[in-house]
């Protein structure tokens, strides 16, 4: 008989393929919301679903709060894609031990990320168009989180959003669920994945500008499976992560890697810390170079990160947190 940790995750794997694999949605619907949170997880390209995990866990890997002790605030400001884009982030995490329960953790959170530039225009005797007015636009999240243990080895995570989208002269309002696991291979080594949107999420519009009346956008799930080893010596701590994004839509040269419906995007990550106080990060977003660092003093914490982007302006984030 097989031993339980050579057949749990690849089953785990055939599962939650299977689960999602026959659900429909609309191309990019999520995409607003894929772009990550927080310094340290931009900084190690986004590969961040096994860890190592801060106060932005309910985002990445709702499970990952476990992996946490004591209470957390964070928040995030980025300039996206130069001035593009505004891309703001609050969470905080209880994360305080719990005997006998299997409720160890929970979190709340915000997303945002928005800004103006929408042209709104209509056509003069002419035939030809004029701007009205010019608008915002703006997408949110409200999420809470909840993380238990199965086991010594085996935690498990979920959370429940609720969507917020202003395009200027329509908005939508829409939920959806995210599930993540987090399995303990080694002392050295962990093993994540995480299903967005595993209920498939939906917006659904107002109708204003639509001809025939309200409309819904549904949004595919992603697996996004991971894992983390980590190396001490002495003072000097060493993370190497990775993980990818397996999506359904048919995005084909979109993504890096597809064969018909399915595709892969990946994500690498690489950290060195020193004394847990000092660290330099690296990674690769998709392809796009990222890098930064963080610096822990006590209960508070700075990270910052850099991601280049060929195509836009670069993106440059900035996160702090505190631990009480």
């Amino acid at each position: 008989m097989l031993p339980l940790k050579k057949i749990f995750i690849p089953g785990l794997l055939l599962f939650t393929l299977l689960l999602v694999q026959p659900v429909q949605g609309a191309k990019f619907a999520g995409d607003a919301f894929s772009l990550g949170v927080g310094g340290r997880g931009l900084a190690l390209g986004g590969a961040v679903v096994a860890g190592p995990f801060d106060a932005t866990a309910p985002y990445w890997n709702p499970a990952g709060m476990n992996r946490l002790t004591g209470r957390y605030i964070t928040a995030m400001h980025a300039e996206t894609f130069g001035s593009l884009l505004n891309h703001d982030f609050i969470a905080y995490v209880d994360a305080r031990p719990h005997k006998n329960s299997f409720i160890q953790s929970f979190g709340f959170y915000i997303y945002y990320l928005g800004g103006g530039g929408i042209k709104i225009t209509r056509l003069n005797e002419f035939n030809r168009p004029y701007v009205v007015s010019e608008e915002s636009h703006g997408d949110y999240l409200f999420a809470a989180s909840l993380a238990g243990k199965l086991g010594s080895r085996v935690d498990v995570g979920v959370t429940a959003k609720i969507i917020y989208r202003d395009i200027g002269t329509e908005s939508g309002k829409g939920l959806t669920l995210d599930a993540g696991l987090l399995y303990r291979f080694k002392p050295w080594a962990d093993i994540g994945v995480m299903v967005t949107d595993i209920t498939t999420g939906f917006i659904r519009y107002s109708g204003a500008t639509f001809d025939d009346g309200s409309n819904t956008e549904s949004i595919y799930p992603t697996v996004k499976p991971g894992f983390i080893i980590r190396k001490t010596y002495t003072d000097v701590t060493g993370q190497f992560l990775f993980s990818g994004d397996i999506k359904f839509e048919h995005l084909g040269p979109a993504s890096q890697y597809w064969s018909g419906a399915l595709s892969l995007d990946t994500h690498y990550g690489l950290e060195i810390g020193y004394k847990e106080l000092v660290f330099g990060r690296a990674g690769f977003d998709i392809g796009r170079f990222t890098a930064g660092g963080g610096i822990s003093i006590k209960r508070a914490s700075i990270d910052f990160a850099y991601l280049h982007q060929s195509e836009l302006d670069e993106t440059f984030r900035v996160s702090a947190a505190y631990q009480f």
